[in-house]
């Protein structure tokens, strides 16, 4: 018995009372106070329109049809919500699952089958020769966050960091660094050394337009394979990939590939002849080559230019064919901040009249970051890089750790600060509505109350405390007390928060279910004794906070936040 199988319980009762109720009309949630059950059902409200029924009516025939033995009470409340008590018997046998093997108990709970289901990703796509901005934290945090999520909730997922490694603005660097550049300044500090050469190029055009035909002329060079120009572009992408990595590195990000916009140069000329021939792409404005939108009045999406040029949308479609090619996936996700919901909407349907895939190409968009001040107190710059971000966490963490954990080591401490900077930026990110800006809140994120990362691990913290003084992980779950009886619900609310955050896309459901818990624990945790409590209760004290630590540490996982051993 579990949140679905209760769905499945009020679904089944109300069939047998006459009613036709699709299964996914039926909502069922835990109650906000227990005094009215521990789950409750509005069906009976909404079949009652289509029925012409009065809706007590109609809950009084369903709860007629409810029959299980973990079933205590069934009540009908206000005007028709059907109430439901569970027995002693449901919390222990769901909480024992939930305990001895979470990963099975949440892939019994989401209907998991051996035959799992193909995800392909999309995440980060930072460019190369440009330093990681702090723009690129969301991208790269919440996909490594769905990653988690859809795999914990039995995908197979492929990550694959489309790379922005292609393309004219390749050349100007090319003829930058060719012009003006310094092989061993740029080996010294890449990223920077690179950045500033194609600031360089930008400022001479100012002067020289003849500029921008020498840098079109590199990179056709470039396309065409000229030796110079391939050896120059690889150390590009070797000299960015060293800094990506070490961002990732500190992030705890991995890929399972870096396919970059390069990988399709060579893959793109099929689609575009297959589409010609089949009439989908057509000659456009100019000699250009666009497929033709269902809807009259939207833009057409262009394919190829006139002077015969792939664009960012053509790569796009080939590795569409790619990823349908080596991975077979049932959908591809794309994780793109909101600026880019027209591109998406026309590369489903590019993907929908070529027929390169069965899959649907879904776009997880949100929204921009934003500072409560509008600035960040970080070194100065024209880009707010991610490396300093990173760096300013840490050294803000150290100095709360050093105000407030005297007993901890000094190596211990900038553990503790690594962890708790690092997986504050990420909280502050996860916990928030992605299709909403995100607000980047220095003293919110590091805060030891309320919704932060560090709250949530110091909770986490105080669990190992009280069982490494119990020296047991409880018995039997029997709870009595309303502070019991929340903390337990709550608990088993796990599979829930996983499902609602799979099916949106939205890690918050996961940060908000684990800061209720959080509270509910720490309620519990003030309001009632734990290692001077009587026996039974004992137990049960431990067993809940045995689970909700194991709990802690699985969702912050699912969030990729570590959780500390000490703080």
């Amino acid at each position: 018995m579990n949140l679905n199988l209760i769905k499945s319980l009020v679904h089944e009762a109300a069939t047998k009372a006459g009613f036709d109720a699709a299964l996914e009309k039926v909502h069922v949630e835990k109650t906000k106070n227990l005094e009215h059950g521990h789950f409750a059902s509005n069906i009976a409200m909404i079949l009652a329109k289509s029925a012409g029924k009065n809706p007590r009516e109609v809950a009084e025939a369903i709860i007629s049809n409810l029959e299980n033995e973990n079933l205590e009470k069934v009540e009908i409340a206000g005007p028709g919500f059907i109430n439901l008590f569970m027995s002693p018997a449901f919390f222990q046998q769901e909480f024992k699952a939930l305990v001895e093997n979470t990963d099975d108990y949440l892939k019994d709970v989401l209907g998991f089958t051996p035959e799992a289901k193909t995800m392909a990703i999309d995440t980060s796509h930072p460019n190369i020769a440009k330093p990681m901005g702090v723009h690129h934290l969301l991208s790269t945090i919440i996909g490594a966050s769905i990653v988690n999520i859809y795999k914990k909730a039995g995908w197979k997922v492929v990550n694959d960091n489309y790379l922005g490694d292609y393309g004219t603005q390749f050349g100007k660097l090319i003829h930058a660094i060719k012009t003006w550049g310094d092989q061993a300044k740029i080996e010294a500090n890449p990223i920077d050394e690179l950045q500033a050469l194609y600031v360089k190029f930008h400022e001479e055009v100012e002067n020289d337009d003849a500029l921008e035909d020498k840098g079109r002329a590199e990179f056709k060079k470039l396309e065409e394979g000229d030796a110079e120009n391939r050896e120059l572009w690889q150390k590009i992408k070797e000299w960015s990939m060293m800094e990506f990595n070490e961002m990732y590195d500190r992030l705890g990000v991995k890929f399972d590939y870096i396919n970059g916009e390069s990988t399709y140069e060579d893959k793109m000329e099929p689609i575009l002849e297959a589409g010609r021939k089949s009439g989908v792409i057509e000659d456009g404005e100019g000699g250009a080559w666009i497929i033709k939108a269902e809807d009259p009045d939207a833009v057409p999406i262009m394919v190829r230019k006139s002077d015969g040029a792939t664009l960012y949308m053509t790569r796009d479609l080939a590795r569409v064919k790619y990823w349908d090619n080596e991975w077979n996936p049932d959908i591809m996700v794309n994780v793109v901040d909101v600026a880019q919901s027209l591109y998406f909407k026309q590369l489903e349907e590019a993907r929908q009249k070529l027929g390169l895939t069965d899959a649907p190409t879904i776009h997880v968009d949100f929204g921009r970051m934003q500072f409560p001040d509008g600035a960040m107190s970080t070194r100065k710059g024209n880009i707010i890089k991610l490396i300093d971000v990173l760096d300013e966490a840490e050294e803000r963490a150290l100095k709360l750790v050093q105000e407030k954990g005297a007993e901890l080591s000094e190596e211990e401490q900038k553990d503790l600060a690594s962890v708790m900077g690092i997986g504050a930026i990420k909280y502050n990110i996860l916990s928030q509505n992605r299709v909403n800006n995100i607000t980047f809140d220095w003293d919110k994120m590091l805060a030891f109350e309320g919704n932060s990362a560090p709250y949530l691990m110091y909770t986490y913290t105080r669990t190992k405390s009280v069982l490494e003084k119990a020296d047991s992980l409880g018995g039997d779950l029997n709870p009595k007390e309303p502070q019991e009886l929340a903390l337990a619900l709550q608990l088993l609310m796990l599979p829930d928060a996983l499902q609602r955050a799979e099916e949106e896309f939205k890690p918050n459901h996961i940060a908000n279910y684990l800061y209720e818990l959080t509270q509910l624990y720490n309620t519990m945790y003030n309001a009632l004794p734990i290692l001077k409590a009587e026996d039974e209760a004992r137990m049960t004290r431990l067993a809940l906070t045995n689970a909700t630590g194991l709990v802690l540490k699985e969702g912050l996982a699912l969030l990729g936040i570590e959780v500390p051993k000490k703080m």
